[in-house]
């Protein structure tokens, strides 16, 4: 997947890498949020498909991965820095990165 040259929303991963840690991260977030984790079957599925996030999203990926990024596996932890610095970038810096 590459990036898109349009101002819509961003690609969501630009490598098969970050698309598995985009999802390990998604799925933690959702695993503890109410709702059976509802919130993240939208950003999960576009994932999934490769299917550019809203901006929702986005925010809901960059949340899970600042949280994800703290305990990840040492292979995760390259792919997950780039694409959190990514979504930074889409969302605007809320909080110091991992």
């Amino acid at each position: 997947m590459t990036s898109s040259t349009t101002d819509g929303p961003p690609a969501p991963t630009t490598s098969r890498e970050e698309a598995w840690v985009a999802h390990a991260a998604l799925l933690d977030a959702a695993k503890d949020a109410p709702e059976d984790g509802r919130p993240y079957h939208q950003p999960l599925e576009s994932i999934e498909r490769g299917v550019p996030l809203d901006d929702r999203g986005v925010a809901m990926l960059r949340d899970a991965l600042v949280d994800y990024l703290g305990d990840a596996p040492v292979r995760d932890r390259a792919p997950g820095r780039a694409l959190l610095r990514r979504t930074d970038d889409a969302t605007g810096p809320r909080s110091p990165r991992p």
